[in-house]
């Protein structure tokens, strides 16, 4: 039986392999959503986990290693869209964006919780004490009713009912008998502005959807989100963070500082939920944004004050940039655009859409992380974080003409935002009340 570390650079070749499976099972999961729902997708989704956590205990070679990220990578692909699109839909709006920081938070709870078992544990407790979460969501998640919207649109209207009043509290139908009215009138609204594609047959017919303005725009912007948040928050970094604290200082202190990184993201998950109802996405998003693109102009500026030797190197100095990015980021950059995801496409497209822009965001992470080591080989440490500090703030300029605030805002506001009714179709309008 091999030492686990020996295996490290093989474990980490089969992101490529893990990537490609995350992707497309990420387009998949728009499918299997609208055919079965989305509580059905997340517990499907716990079967791979488990298989793959169980496989890295068994793992005595590198072929086991391939096999257990990719089966793991399945089930975080099935997971994603179909989670966001879950919290979005059965969430009133203004819990939603709390809600769907939650999700976020717990992410960052298990990967802080990884860290700190790896570092008192052998690796395989870890796997096994890790099989446990998705033996526990996929218990749990069956006692939870399905989206009142993906169950009407199965024309099973008492069941909606019975499920807003489990959410609302195990209430009575009369209490949310409004809300309800609301929902039936934003999905027949749905039906009629989708009513073409919904016609056309055919595997990829749900493509159709790219071409409808109430898809493509916001797609657009939350692809653009993605691609800023990669550079703000240094993602394409991570991979190799244990080499980057080395030459900046951090030599002897690098797995105390990757706890560290892991309890600064929790604390900013954790600021966000707390603030995201009186601030909003919007300015969250920008104040972070601002933030990280000073924090990675500073480290620039300490690389080059290194290596011109005008200062020595000190290791509390990159620990605190790079604390200071982990928080702001996972106080804004990093978690607010997931929680678009769950709010800003229509619901007749929302299954679909939430997995491409799931799918696209894995595709996005793993460029990144296979061209970063070239950029900084071609243009050095210090320069690379020049360009990413440059392109930051360029993020700043859109994102701030460019972003909407969705925070405590229906889904027929938010779809007004991105096609106005003086550009929708005379059967995309439609008068009666306000929908949530």
């Amino acid at each position: 039986m091999p030492n686990f570390s020996c295996l490290i650079p093989s474990l980490l070749g089969t992101g490529v392999y893990s990537i490609c499976v995350n992707r497309s099972v990420s387009c998949l999961s728009g499918y299997a959503q609208k055919r079965f729902g989305k509580k059905s997708c997340v517990v499907l989704a716990c079967v791979p986990s488990i298989f793959g956590w169980m496989l890295l205990w068994y793992a005595n070679s590198v072929t086991m290693l391939y096999w257990s990220t990719i089966t793991m990578g399945m089930g975080l692909g099935f997971t994603d869209g179909p989670a966001y699109s879950y919290i979005g839909e059965i969430c009133e709006p203004r819990l939603r964006g709390i809600m769907s920081c939650v999700i976020n938070m717990a992410c960052l709870i298990g990967v802080l919780s990884s860290y700190g078992l790896s570092y008192v544990f052998q690796w395989k407790t870890v796997a096994v004490v890790s099989a446990l979460c998705p033996i526990m969501c996929l218990i749990l998640v069956t006692f939870i009713p399905e989206s009142p919207i993906w169950l009407l649109s199965k024309g099973k209207n008492e069941k909606a009912m019975k499920a807003i009043c489990w959410l609302r509290g195990w209430v009575d139908p009369h209490v949310v008998s409004t809300e309800y009215q609301e929902l039936m009138f934003y999905y027949k609204t749905s039906l009629d502005k989708s009513k073409s594609i919904r016609d056309s047959k055919g595997v990829f017919s749900s493509f159709l959807w790219v071409k409808s303005p109430s898809v493509y725009r916001p797609l657009r912007l939350v692809t653009i989100y993605y691609i800023f948040t990669l550079i703000s928050c240094l993602t394409p970094c991570r991979p190799y963070i244990v080499k980057l604290m080395y030459e900046s200082g951090v030599k002897d202190t690098h797995s105390i500082a990757l706890v560290l990184y892991g309890f600064m993201q929790l604390a900013g998950s954790i600021g966000l939920t707390l603030t995201v109802r009186k601030l909003g996405k919007r300015m969250l998003t920008l104040s972070t944004l601002g933030i990280n693109t000073m924090a990675i102009f500073l480290f620039a500026v300490y690389f080059v004050c290194i290596k011109n030797k005008l200062i020595n190197s000190e290791a509390y100095v990159p620990m605190i940039l790079y604390s200071i990015i982990m928080f702001s980021g996972a106080m804004g950059m990093l978690t607010v655009p997931w929680t678009l995801v769950s709010e800003i496409y229509p619901n007749e497209a929302k299954s679909f859409a939430s997995s491409l822009t799931t799918a696209i965001y894995y595709i996005l992470t793993f460029s990144a992380t296979k061209v970063y080591l070239s950029v900084e080989t071609t243009l050095g440490l210090n320069n690379t974080f020049f360009m990413m500090a440059g392109s930051s703030f360029v993020g700043f300029l859109y994102l701030y003409r460019n972003m909407p605030e969705t925070e405590n805002k229906t889904f027929m506001e938010i779809e007004e935002f991105f096609v106005p009714q003086n550009e929708q179709t005379s059967s995309e309008v439609s008068p009666g009340p306000r929908a949530v």
